[in-house]
Formats: C-alpha cells, structure tokens, sequence
C-alpha cells in the first residue's frame, strides 16, 4: 500500500517534467561575479545572477549621510562611492543641459 503511494507520486512527478517545456530558447550562464551557473531566457553579455545582482541593488540603494558628494557637495552619498545618487548616475548633467 505505501509502495503503491511512492509509485504513483514518483509517476505524477515525472510526468509532471515530461509535459513542461520553456517556451523560447534558454541560455546557461555562468554569473561574472561570482562565477555561479543559472538559466536565463536571454542571452546576457554580462550575466549576473540574481543573488549577485541583488546585492548590487542593495547596495546602489544605500545612502551614507555621514558624507558629502565630491561633485556637488550634497550631504548623502551611496555607499561606497564618493558622490550622491544624481552625479553617479548622471542627473546632475542631465539638469544642467
């Protein structure tokens, strides 16, 4: 009776993988960070994988406050970096155009 179980859930699970398929083609990367393999259904110049690319999210999101910007002088710069959101990113020009 349990082995019957076991085959019929083993069956489904199967059966399950033999009826799906991606639509599209799939890519195998390998994350240029911190070398993980992953699947993407575009084909990246640069890959990187989620848990890297989170982590430069987090990070880009960060404002130390302590800080001024060296462009412009604002107090709040990311994390890391020595300037403020707009001159990293490249508001403060666009601004001034």
């Amino acid at each position: 009776m349990l082995i019957n179980r076991f085959k019929i859930i083993r069956l489904s699970m199967i059966n399950l993988f033999k009826r799906w398929k991606p639509r599209g083609k799939m890519f195998s990367l390998r994350c240029a960070q911190c070398g993980s393999g992953f699947l993407s259904s575009h084909n990246l110049e640069a890959p990187i994988c989620g848990r890297c690319l989170q982590k430069a999210k987090s990070l880009d999101s960060t404002i130390d406050y302590d800080k001024a910007c060296e462009t412009c002088g604002k107090s709040g710069v990311i994390y890391g970096k020595m300037q403020c959101h707009s001159c990293y990113f490249g508001f403060q020009q666009e601004e001034s155009v």
